[in-house]
């Protein structure tokens, strides 16, 4: 089956300490993988209708991609980079997330207002909860025992109980929140207010929060893995807005491509990957200096919505 559903650029197969970017392309229906040592795209991937957002798993191999028009979840093997599996749902899934032990994938249900808890085995849905409208981004604790959904429609983000996948508590945020983060420390969550051109940060301990102002029209978040940097994505202004993490505010903004939309942080070369969905490309961003180091040919409407760096040794 996998080969009605793969074309590649690059005839090579991927080494094992190779790390790469699986970038979603929704307007070509399929991912550009993307050497991350070479930034340069080795292989294209034809997935199902209007893929947007992407999990990816060094322990199971694999890289999970939402196809919001074939209302599907195509699985790709990350070792040979060929769709070997289609998980068909009812709904429309949007964001995507594996829990840290690479067992379980987590999918946000954009028209059913729910999540879906995926085994990572057999492919068959386990559990679905009932979340809130719109359910859009998706963050998972360190340990995989507590999930954050970002609900668009009902501006706040509601808090999932992984064992008993059932629904703890919700956070009220901004207007329209969207990309959601979590510290690698597991301390604090960022959620971007779309509507409100801010980012909401919580205090995972004692709940409490602030919001920090950035670009128009944020849309992901991703942080460094010492917990001290968070970059945004903001659409409307073409733009990355840097935050100090402690201090809560921007000490630099850095031009992107058009409509930068998803975000991802390479701990390897210590950059940053951001998608542009109007020019088709990803940029690349030095997370030391904040200055733009290279731009990447990808397909069409680029969106990356996730993390979607796959690391081969960590």
């Amino acid at each position: 089956m996998a080969g009605c559903f793969i074309a590649l650029l690059a005839l090579s197969k991927p080494g094992l300490a190779d790390d790469y970017a699986y970038i979603t392309n929704q307007g070509s229906h399929d991912v550009s993988v993307v050497n991350l040592g070479k930034n340069e795209v080795v292989a294209t991937i034809a997935v199902g209708k209007g893929p947007v957002g992407v999990a990816v798993s060094r322990q199971i191999q694999r890289v999970f991609i939402s196809n919001v028009e074939s209302q599907s979840i195509s699985v790709i093997d990350s070792l040979n980079n060929v769709v070997m599996d289609e998980i068909q749902l009812s709904g429309s899934p949007v964001a995507v997330t594996i829990s840290p032990d690479g067992k379980t994938l987590y999918v946000a249900d954009w028209y059913l207002d729910s999540v879906i808890a995926i085994n990572t085995q057999d492919f068959k849905q386990q559990r679905k909860v009932s979340i809130g409208k719109a359910p859009a981004g998706l963050a998972i604790s360190p340990d995989g025992k507590t999930l954050y959904v970002s609900n668009r429609d009902s501006d706040n983000i509601g808090v999932i109980d992984t064992q008993s996948m059932t629904v703890t508590s919700r956070i009220p945020v901004g207007a329209h929140p969207f990309g959601i983060s979590i510290s690698p420390d597991g301390q604090r969550l960022y959620a971007v207010n779309v509507y409100e051109d801010s980012v909401s940060v919580i205090e995972l301990a004692n709940g409490q929060s602030h919001k920090i102002q950035v670009g128009k029209r944020p849309y992901c978040a991703a942080i460094s893995p010492d917990s001290k940097t968070l970059f945004v994505t903001n659409t409307q202004d073409d733009s990355v807005s840097v935050i100090d993490a402690a201090s809560g505010k921007v000490i630099a903004t850095v031009a992107t491509g058009g409509f930068p939309e998803g975000i991802d942080f390479d701990m390897v070369s210590q950059r940053v990957y951001v998608a542009s969905w109007s020019e088709d490309s990803v940029t690349v961003i030095d997370a030391n200096t904040y200055k733009v180091v290279d731009s990447i040919k990808t397909g069409q409407q680029s969106r990356a919505f996730g993390r979607f760096i796959l690391n081969a040794g960590h």
